[in-house]
């Protein structure tokens, strides 16, 4: 039996001197996990857009493919479908400047921020008008001073009778109906 014998050399790549200035990565290219995330924001976005109606769209610039994709999109039916477009509508927003389309969404989430602060404004208006808060009655009327201040106090007086009864709350919705007209039609 015949024996041979290897000889196996290995070289140890040598070590380059590295600047402690200089970091060990490139932090140009963003990671796997940064890809995704932006990828998921892009997604949401067309899925925000997808549920706008044509006169809410009107004020973005869409690119002609975009618009032609959120059109297909409010077509389709199939769930398994919907996801894959949602997805292509994600890709069409990478492949354009998507910052004018993410100040219009900001600016109609503080539009409706707003809203929702108004709304609650009058719900405490109103709490308070029905709690027996007379000084209300008085701000609500320095406010407006256009106020039917007759048909307000019958409201407020009406929605606390019902209260006390605990018989519902038509009388607090009409009051409150009553307010939000106010605020509506106030000219200033």
């Amino acid at each position: 039996m015949l024996m041979r014998t290897f000889s196996i050399t290995t070289t140890f790549p040598v070590m380059a001197n590295f600047d402690e200035s200089d970091p060990p990565f490139e932090s140009d290219i963003p990671s796997k996990s940064a890809i995704k995330r932006e990828a998921e924001r892009l997604k949401q976005m067309g899925e925000r857009l997808l549920a706008m109606n044509a006169a809410e769209l009107a004020g973005l610039e869409l690119g002609e493919r975009l618009q032609l994709a959120l059109e297909e999109g409010r077509r389709i039916k199939s769930r398994e479908g919907l996801r894959r477009h949602k997805q292509f509508i994600g890709k069409l927003l990478r492949e354009q400047d998507t910052s004018a389309i993410e100040a219009r969404l900001a600016q109609i989430d503080s539009a409706h921020s707003l809203n929702t602060q108004a709304f609650q404004a009058l719900e405490h208006t109103r709490e308070q008008l029905i709690g027996g808060d007379n000084d209300s009655i008085g701000a609500v009327i320095a406010r407006h001073p256009q106020v039917d201040k007759q048909k307000l106090r019958q409201l407020v007086r009406n929605a606390r009778k019902e209260r006390e009864a605990q018989s519902g709350t038509r009388h607090a919705r009409a009051l409150f109906r009553f307010l939000r007209e106010l605020e509506l039609n106030d000219p200033a």
